[in-house]
C-alpha cells in the first residue's frame, strides 16, 4: 500500500454516533483544515471570493473505485463557487465543502492530480493513482462525495447540475494554464 492509499483508508463507523446511517462508510481521509490566504492588508480574492489553502492533506475514495484522490497540503480552493444570489439555499461553507475541495483539485489539475509548476502544492506527489479523470467523472465524484457527506438528494443534484452546466469554463481555463506552464518550463529548460 502506498502513502496516498493509507491516507484514505475507509472507516466503518458503526452505530455509535447520533444521526449516523447504519453501515455508513467514511470515504474521506483526513480532516478539513483550511487557512485563509491573505497578504499584509487584505484576504486573497479571486472572482470576489476569498481563497483558502489546505493546511493538511485531504483524500477521497469514490464509491465505484479503489483509487484514491489526495489533495496536497497547500492546494488552493474557494470552497464552493455558488453565486451569492443562491447563498440562502446553498451557503458556500455548508456540509458540501469537503466534496468541493476534492472537486476543485480535480478541476485545477484537469483530473491528473498534478498541479502546474509554481502553483502551491505542485511539488507534492501526484495525488491520483490512476489515469486522469475526465470532467464528467470529476463531476460525478463531486456528487458521490456530496452523498457521502449526507447532502440531501435535491441539493446534491442542484450542485451537480450547476457544475455540469457551467463547469466547462473553469475546466478549460485550467487546461490552458497547464499548457502555458508546460510551454514556459520547456522554454526555461532549453
Amino acid at each position: 500500500m502506498n502513502d496516498v492509499t493509507e491516507l484514505a483508508q475507509t472507516q466503518q463507523i458503526g452505530g455509535h454516533l447520533d444521526g449516523e446511517p447504519t453501515g455508513w462508510v467514511n470515504r474521506f481521509g483526513g480532516k478539513l483544515v483550511l487557512v485563509l490566504l491573505d497578504n499584509k492588508y487584505t484576504p486573497s480574492i479571486r472572482g470576489g471570493r476569498s481563497l483558502w489553502a489546505l493546511f493538511e492533506t485531504l483524500s477521497y475514495r469514490p464509491s465505484n473505485d479503489v483509487h484514491v484522490i489526495t489533495v496536497p497540503r497547500g492546494c488552493v480552493t474557494d470552497l464552493t463557487s455558488i453565486p451569492r444570489v443562491f447563498w440562502n439555499l446553498l451557503p458556500p461553507d455548508g456540509p458540501w465543502v469537503k466534496a468541493a475541495v476534492i472537486h476543485d483539485y480535480l478541476y485545477a489539475t484537469q483530473g491528473t492530480g498534478q498541479l502546474p509548476p509554481g502553483v502551491p502544492g505542485s511539488r507534492q506527489p501526484v495525488g491520483i493513482s490512476r489515469a486522469p479523470y475526465s470532467r464528467a467523472e470529476s463531476d460525478w465524484i463531486l456528487r458521490d462525495a456530496l452523498a457521502n457527506r449526507g447532502v440531501d438528494v435535491l441539493r446534491r443534484n442542484l450542485i451537480w447540475l450547476a457544475v455540469r452546466m457551467g463547469g466547462w469554463i473553469p475546466w478549460k481555463r485550467s487546461g490552458a494554464a497547464k499548457q502555458r506552464a508546460a510551454a514556459q518550463q520547456d522554454v526555461a529548460n532549453r
